[in-house]
């Protein structure tokens, strides 16, 4: 073996080619001081193969060493077959450090919408040496025109990104900056299945292509950051760009427009904008951002209307502080002050507990009423008590049709109908007095979805329509 080099080679190339790895590093280890550091450094078809066969025994970190001792620089100058393996050995030691961040998230998820749009602060952790290196080697790997290359670049950009944005406070700075490093036409449009398992079902489903989720980043990360004008442009190219969409990312495009528009002035359009999201969407963040809305255009009723609805939707009241504060400002403009001072201390309450930050506005506000500081002991009374004001709104004294039906009553029915019975929930038409009939549908975290039929006796109260134009049937009970 002294001094063939290609012989040597070859050797290493065959046993990886017979998945023999382990036989790889050994082989090697006995064989290489018969040649020189620039020998085989020079060798992209050794270098390559002695990658593969150190991450196929998971040998990350020697992979690295490997590097560092035989003086092999990653750059413009690497050759392709070095360029992916060293791709993959970025990869395995980004997914093993990042292990805590992962989870058993639906793909779905990812791109969900939250309340927030501003980040309160600009985070800017210090980026880990894989962070680093993975930056530098992306503009590398993406100019290579192969399906090895773009495979390694995608999985690789795509986890950083998604592990980035599951964190709990995401560096969007970093997200927008990483998005940057490729432009969106390079990125490929093909969509890949996977097969989920929901309520013990599996399902196919597709996800979204590398060039889709750029934009969902990248339109996200400029939304967060304020930047709205390019929020604007991002978004309206994405909607022009795609004909189909997943994860609803349209109508998330759509509601970062509508922001953008808040943001340039255009009050009105914005209004009309997120009301169009709102009928796909029925979020409780969005109800908020029309309430802000309303509220900044001096109509106090709207805002107010938008904002019960948005507390009376479905989500953690930890993350509806900055909506209390809202219902705060509203019901102290409408000059309910008694109401107005339990909002403000109920978000005030919810951050002590979560040892967040008392925003300066919120201590301000609070110091207006001469009012003794209601203490953290009392927070679930004080929650219960405005829990029974917000539900006051949930029913309304029904139409002259109905008008007996009322408020908080219950009425009888029995289910005649089922249009759908999924992982989404259930949803319906319920006949009761005289063989009227009326929609129903309940969420997917329902107990009673299990006990609905067609012929199940159900009590059950009347939503009124003032809001979304249809009344619906609320189901309390399966009798």
């Amino acid at each position: 073996m002294s001094g063939n080099l290609i012989q040597f080679s070859q050797n290493i190339c065959k046993l990886n080619k017979e998945k023999k790895f382990s036989d790889t590093l050994k082989f090697f280890k006995e064989n290489k001081t018969a040649f020189t550091k620039e020998q085989i450094r020079e060798n992209d078809f050794l270098v390559s193969a002695m990658l593969n066969a150190l991450q196929k025994t998971n040998y990350i970190d020697s992979a690295f060493k490997f590097l560092d001792v035989y003086n092999i620089t990653i750059d413009e100058n690497t050759k392709e077959r070095v360029l992916v393996s060293y791709g993959w050995i970025l990869y395995f030691k980004f997914k093993s450090e990042n292990k805590h961040n992962e989870s058993n998230q639906n793909e779905t998820e990812i791109f969900d919408e939250d309340e927030n749009v501003l980040v309160e602060e600009n985070y800017n952790y210090a980026k880990s040496e894989i962070i680093q290196k993975t930056e530098t080697y992306i503009p590398l790997i993406i100019k290579i025109n192969n399906n090895f290359a773009y495979s390694i670049f995608s999985k690789l950009f795509t986890s950083v990104l998604k592990i980035e944005k599951r964190k709990p406070k995401p560096d969007w700075k970093f997200i927008n900056d990483f998005c940057s490093l490729v432009t969106p036409d390079i990125l490929k449009t093909d969509c890949r299945t996977i097969e989920i398992e929901l309520k013990g079902k599996t399902k196919t489903m597709e996800l979204a292509s590398d060039k889709e989720s750029w934009f969902a980043y990248k339109s996200k990360a400029l939304m967060k950051l304020g930047r709205f004008n390019e929020c604007y442009e991002i978004s309206k190219a994405a909607l022009e760009t795609f004909n189909k969409f997943h994860y609803s990312n349209d109508v998330w495009f759509a509601r970062r427009i509508a922001l953008a528009k808040k943001s340039s002035g255009n009050l009105k359009e914005a209004i009309i904008e997120l009301n169009e999201v709102l009928k796909r969407k029925k979020e409780w963040f969005i109800q908020k951002e029309i309430a802000d809305l309303y509220k900044e255009s001096g109509d106090v009723d709207n805002a107010f209307n938008y904002a019960i609805q948005a507390v009376n939707n479905f989500g953690s009241l930890e993350y509806k502080v900055d909506l209390l504060f809202l219902l705060g400002e509203l019901l102290k403009k409408k000059e309910e002050n008694d109401l107005a001072f339990n909002h403000y201390s109920l978000s005030r309450l919810i951050r002590l507990k979560a040892n967040w930050s008392i925003p300066s506005k919120l201590s301000l506000e609070l110091k207006q009423f001469d009012k003794e500081t209601i203490p953290i002991e009392k927070l679930r009374e004080l929650e219960r008590e405005l829990r029974k004001y917000w539900d006051s709104f949930k029913f309304y004294e029904h139409d002259t049709r109905d008008k007996k039906y009322s408020n908080n009553q219950l009425v009888k029915g029995k289910i005649d109908k089922i249009l759908h019975n999924n992982e989404k929930g259930a949803d319906g038409f319920i006949k009761y007095e005289n063989n009227k009939s009326i929609y129903f549908r309940t969420n997917s975290t329902d107990i009673i979805n299990t006990k609905i039929k067609v012929g199940a006796n159900v009590e059950f109260k009347i939503l009124s329509g003032a809001y979304d134009k249809r009344e619906r049937a609320v189901i309390i009970t399966i009798i």
